[in-house]
């Protein structure tokens, strides 16, 4: 761990205000035509570095962030072997506690991954995993309770059954065996998602799929032991009313802030216009309600962030057509957004935008790809937060821990959270002065500290 991090772990800061971010900062103009912004820790140093692929050269590359204020280093290779990346994935593939990269390829299609060779940033040759046409998506599940993770894929064919099959991962290194069929049918999945859609602890499969006329999206519940249940419909456009639509994405997202997430859906009709929607989840039972809209410019893209860090997830989004980024407020915790503000409009045709805190500052910062100049960018977080003195003082011990964190207080805790570096949950807890944090991988984490009052306060925790 570094020492300039070691030193600040006694900051606190103020999280309540509201998100400005500020200029470009270049990244990089070196990779050609970049279609991929990834923020991860990839040489382990606690702080948080950039992915990217090439559209030109179809390298896979990264940037070390060199000293968490936003000064990132040349370009590093990873992969030469020609490949355009449909999808890329930080998993610990041959289980020996550091993250692989597991990847899709499409012309040829294909599934690999790389080895994590030394935990600093060092990848090993190509692996491949499966060659074969049609795949659509690839996930990754213990799906036979060994410890090791097994790919789960969908596979589909226009001219012949589709099917979700998985790949067991035969010797926790990385050595997988034959295909086991899952589920068969005539439907053409777009997209897999696992989540634990009934809240019983198993994750199930969330997922669409390709029709022109009356798109659907649908579960399968798993029911353990390798098996999953029958399609369960969530939603399905009828062609009469939407006139001939297809849900082309979907993501899976707490909007109005019930602790319950919901389902966003992209979709296009018949006369190509692109509409963005979400169903409310009703009672983590998979029962959702009524189609609500969201307004987006067309060619909008986006993710989900808490951005101003008041509890609720923002939108933050990127337009190729209007060459801009922006983020969206959710106004009222309840799905509401706000009209679009302006991140940057320095980009020519961007192609990918992910938030992270890159300067450790307890905000989230946004990364930008962008294939039409060559750039890749940040853009620091400046939000302006709420007086020091409007919030209660507070007292954490130890730091660093191996396992229970204590926060003394002269106020009652109402919540306590702790998030990674991409601004994802670890734990949280309520009512309480203390979290386990037994579970964690060892890393710099952010403790957030709600009091009574409302207010919010980050400490920087380090878990040995």
């Amino acid at each position: 761990m570094k020492t300039i991090l070691l030193f600040t772990l006694s900051i606190c800061y103020a999280v309540s205000g509201y998100a400005q971010f500020g200029v470009q900062q270049i990244i990089s103009t070196t990779t050609e035509k970049p279609y991929l912004s990834v923020p991860f820790d990839i040489d382990n140093d606690g702080l948080i570095d950039v992915l990217t692929a090439s559209g030109e050269t179809y390298n896979l590359s990264w940037y070390r962030n060199l000293d968490g204020l936003g000064n990132f280093g040349q370009e590093i290779i990873i992969n030469e072997t020609p490949v355009y990346y449909i999808s890329v994935d930080f998993v610990d593939i041959d289980t020996d506690g550091d993250m692989d990269i597991l990847y899709h390829s499409n012309n040829a299609s294909y599934i690999a991954w790389l080895e994590n060779l030394d935990g600093s940033g060092n990848f090993g040759p190509e692996e491949i995993i499966n060659e074969q046409d049609f795949i659509s998506s690839v996930k990754t599940l213990d799906m036979d309770n060994d410890g090791d993770q097994d790919l789960l894929v969908a596979v589909t064919d226009t001219y012949s059954e589709n099917q979700i099959v998985w790949y067991e991962n035969i010797d926790g290194q990385g050595t997988f065996g034959g295909e086991n069929l899952l589920i068969q049918n005539n439907n053409e999945f777009v997209k897999l998602e696992l989540e634990d859609i009934d809240n019983d602890g198993l994750l199930d499969i969330l997922t669409t799929e390709f029709i022109y006329a009356q798109g659907k999206i649908f579960w399968y519940k798993n029911l353990g032991n390798l098996t999953f249940g029958p399609m369960q419909i969530i939603y399905q456009f009828i062609w009469v009313q939407s006139g001939g639509t297809n849900i082309v994405d979907f993501q899976y997202v707490d909007l109005n802030t019930d602790s319950k997430p919901d389902i966003v859906m992209t979709s296009v009709d018949d006369n190509s216009v692109v509409s963005t929607h979400w169903l409310e989840n009703l009672d983590n039972q998979g029962n959702f309600g009524d189609l609500q809209s969201i307004p987006l410019d067309f060619y909008d893209q986006y993710f989900f962030y808490d951005l101003d860090n008041d509890g609720d997830n923002d939108m933050l989004l990127w337009n190729r057509d209007l060459n801009n980024i922006s983020w969206k407020e959710n106004q009222d915790g309840l799905g509401t957004f706000g009209a679009p503000k302006i991140i940057t409009t320095e980009v020519d045709f961007p192609t990918d935008a992910k938030a992270a805190d890159f300067d450790g500052d307890g905000w989230l910062d946004i990364a930008s790809a962008s294939s039409g100049d060559n750039k890749l960018a940040w853009y620091k977080n400046n939000t302006l937060g709420i007086s020091e003195n409007e919030i209660a003082n507070y007292r954490i011990y130890p730091n660093p821990t191996s396992g229970v964190l204590y926060i003394e207080s002269t106020l009652p805790i109402p919540q306590l959270s702790v998030f990674n570096f991409l601004g994802q949950s670890i734990a949280t807890n309520q009512n309480t002065n203390q979290i386990d944090l037994s579970k964690a991988e060892a890393g710099v984490y952010l403790l957030k500290i709600e009091d009574a009052n409302g207010n919010s306060k980050t400490h920087k925790i380090v878990k040995e």
